[in-house]
């Protein structure tokens, strides 16, 4: 599937969020990314960094029975001490809300790479499949912390040769507080 088909088939669902008798919730998220790119190459490891992301949230609560659709836009600064990669990515998750103060969520991301620190693009593919589960615990009406765990799905080499890290994959570990608008 293209990317403009996948972007034409999001926009779709979120301008249809009339029809699901549901609840409509937008906000903004904010917080660290603790990040490492995993390698099964022969290359020693190398150390994680700390990274940040931000942006905007829409969730759609489904029904009575807790249940929820979550997507959005975010920014991400991700890689390890000698790669920083940036990302763009239109998260899609499912969750269920386990109680009044808490939800559990799986979560696949399309994450375009916009641009790097350290002149690897040549090697790198511009998309990357991430999945995802996590938790929310919810403050109040407004506000909710949570902590996601990202694994790629996909290589982000392009170039293996060239890039001589025949298999690279991202691996990160997002805490972020979101605030609902609305």
């Amino acid at each position: 599937m293209s990317k403009y088909k996948m972007l034409l088939l999001v926009s779709f669902f979120l301008l249809s969020v009339h029809v699901v008798n549901a609840q409509l919730r937008i906000g903004v998220t904010a917080g660290p990314v603790l990040s490492s790119l995993v390698r099964d190459s022969n290359l020693s490891s190398r150390e994680g960094m700390v990274g940040y992301m931000a942006g905007a949230v829409v969730k759609l609560n489904v029904g009575e029975l807790g249940w929820f659709f979550q997507s959005g836009v975010n920014y991400s600064l991700e890689g390890d001490n000698d790669q920083n990669l940036n990302f763009v990515k239109i998260p899609l998750t499912i969750g269920f809300d386990a109680s009044d103060d808490v939800n559990v969520h799986v979560v696949y991301n399309l994450a375009w790479q916009v641009g790097n620190h350290n002149n690897v693009q040549d090697f790198y593919n511009d998309f990357a499949n991430i999945l995802g589960v996590g938790f929310e615990i919810y403050f109040s009406r407004k506000f909710s912390f949570g902590s996601r765990l990202n694994y790629g799905l996909s290589n982000l080499v392009s170039d293996p040769a060239g890039a001589k890290n025949f298999n690279v994959k991202p691996f990160t570990v997002e805490l972020y507080l979101t605030y609902f608008i609305f």
